[in-house]
């Protein structure tokens, strides 16, 4: 539906800038009759043109704020320990995500060091990271407290970078060198009544079934803003995690890309090593793993789609208003140029050029002062409350410098309604009776 909509708005744009190119080269007189006729009521045209412009501006600034929170929301997504690509052992997809510690990757550095030497993808990496990810109990058993956790162990030296929205509210981030210590969701701390430098107990199923359990110290308490993720999730060194399950393996590599572009080109060349050195893995991009993203992205657009739906109404009846009055203003004038000898098209093509004119003039202003508003919005930003899911608010800005498309429908918007909105008045204007028309009071 949308790419229908698309051909057709660009059909009739390219309709009206031949019409308005062959009307300045054949008959440079009309364009300025046109101007003229327009703008004999100025209040009225004054109305019309700020109507489009508004409503251009409104679909320029709007848009312009979803691109950055489609983007914002993106890179929280890919930063909140997800990176660009994972990996992970076959099977671990289809059955290992009830049981990950049964899918694990034994060859982690063997395959860190195959990614890290290839000449095509090396340069486009950030950081690669081994991850394994395990559930279990924590407690403080001086207050008498416990509760559910979902662990990740990590490379503490990439966490900084895989977790760069991760705020740390209390202490530090995870450590190289003390190994015991770890750090904890804000909700946790809150459950726990536990913060930094307190000792917990963990204790956790390792792949055989057995049970064990290992003291830590509260090294910091992070808070990334999404309520689920701070209300479970403790971070500990990826060796620490492994010692404590038990393992060498671990459940997915993770990589985090220089830029979010390059994904596609770095997973098909992925898939193409792990084909070459016969590697029993299996990769997926962020783009697949980010359902909550997808689901936020389709909301908006509906929403989007909406917004421009009325707009675009307004603006049609708008336009439309104003051409039908210069045709009822009109009417003996129209019925002197037919009776001059003009034809029923000339003057249908007179009204639309007209509808042309006055969408082109709301175009520019609609795009200049959508600029000039979004770099005053963007000076500062507006503060906006937390998302559904997420305890924290953020500033939103408007992202209006990296998409074409928001350009393009900015533009599009006021030229294709006007257009749309003078077909009705051009017909009538056309199929004046000369007889009655001169007899119009």
């Amino acid at each position: 539906m949308t790419t229908i909509m698309f051909y057709i708005s660009n059909a009739i744009i390219l309709y009206a800038l031949l019409l308005v190119i062959v009307t300045c080269i054949r008959r440079p007189t009309d364009v300025r009759y046109t101007f003229l006729n327009l703008f004999r009521q100025r209040r009225r045209s004054g109305v019309t043109l700020l109507a489009i412009t508004l409503g251009g501006v409104a679909v320029f600034i709007f848009g312009g704020f979803v691109d950055y929170s489609f983007w914002a929301l993106r890179e929280q997504t890919i930063r909140t320990n997800i990176g660009h690509v994972q990996l992970y052992k076959e099977g671990y997809l289809a059955s290992g995500s009830t049981n990950t510690l049964n899918y694990t990757i034994p060859n982690y550095n063997e395959i860190k060091n195959i990614l890290m030497q290839d000449p095509e993808i090396a340069p486009k990496i950030k950081a690669i990271t081994g991850q394994i990810e395990f559930s279990g109990i924590i407690s403080q058993y001086e207050k008498g407290v416990s509760t559910f956790f979902s662990g990740v162990g990590i490379e503490p030296e990439t966490s900084l970078m895989l977790g760069s929205l991760d705020q740390v509210i209390s202490g530090s981030d995870l450590s190289r060198i003390e190994q015991q210590n770890i750090t904890i969701g804000s909700g946790i701390s809150s459950a726990l009544s536990a913060g930094y430098d307190d000792w917990v107990d963990l204790l956790v199923v390792n792949p055989e079934g057995g049970q064990n359990a290992m003291s830590s110290q509260v090294r910091g308490v992070f808070q990334s803003g999404i309520k689920a993720y701070d209300d479970t999730t403790i971070k500990l060194p990826l060796k620490t995690a492994q010692h404590l399950l038990q393992t060498d393996g671990i459940s997915k590599i993770i990589i985090l890309l220089q830029d979010t572009d390059q994904t596609e080109s770095v997973i098909a060349r992925i898939n193409a090593l792990i084909k070459t050195h016969h590697l029993n893995l299996e990769s997926r991009s962020w783009n697949e793993l980010a359902i909550y993203y997808h689901q936020v992205v389709n909301l908006f657009e509906g929403i989007f789609f909406f917004i421009k739906a009325i707009v675009s109404i307004i603006v049609v009846f708008m336009i439309g208003n104003t051409l039908m009055m210069n045709v009822v203003e009109r009417t003996r004038e129209i019925a002197t140029l037919r009776a001059l000898g003009l034809t029923k098209s000339y003057i249908s093509r007179l009204f639309v050029l007209e509808g042309v004119v006055i969408g082109m003039v709301g175009s520019v202003l609609s795009v200049v002062f959508g600029i000039m508003i979004a770099g005053i919005i963007n000076i500062n930003g507006i503060p906006m409350p937390p998302s559904p899911g997420y305890t924290q608010g953020y500033l939103a800005f408007v992202l209006w410098d990296q998409d074409y498309n928001l350009f393009w429908f900015s533009c599009a918007l006021p030229l294709v309604t006007s257009v749309i909105a003078s077909i009705i008045p051009s017909r009538r204007a056309a199929n004046l009776v000369i007889a009655e028309a001169f007899r119009f009071v």
